[in-house]
């Protein structure tokens, strides 16, 4: 098995997209949270990809030691957060 290089600009990319759309899922579940499909949906998907967006950012800060990166990593902090408390709130309702 060879090594391959990773570019490091499409993976930015990728990690961006996920914030993007854990932040737009989450502005789905504030807007339209008393719609059942509406809610599950945006919960499922902003859920997801708050992990996925920032756990790549964190390991891609780590591994290649790049700032674009950690800044990426210190966003997705927010819809990870946000998606937190929405599943602690929807837990102890």
């Amino acid at each position: 098995m060879a090594s391959q290089n990773i570019n490091l600009d499409q993976i930015l990319r990728v990690v961006i997209w996920c914030i993007a759309l854990s932040s737009l899922a989450a502005l789905a579940w504030l807007f339209f949270g008393h719609v059942e499909d509406v809610r599950g949906a945006a919960g499922g998907i902003g859920g997801m990809t708050a992990i996925t967006g920032s756990g790549v950012a964190i390991w891609f800060s780590i591994r290649s030691r790049d700032k674009r990166f950690v800044v990426a990593a210190l966003l997705s902090v927010l819809p990870l957060a946000f998606w937190c408390w929405t599943i602690y709130q929807v837990v102890h309702e």
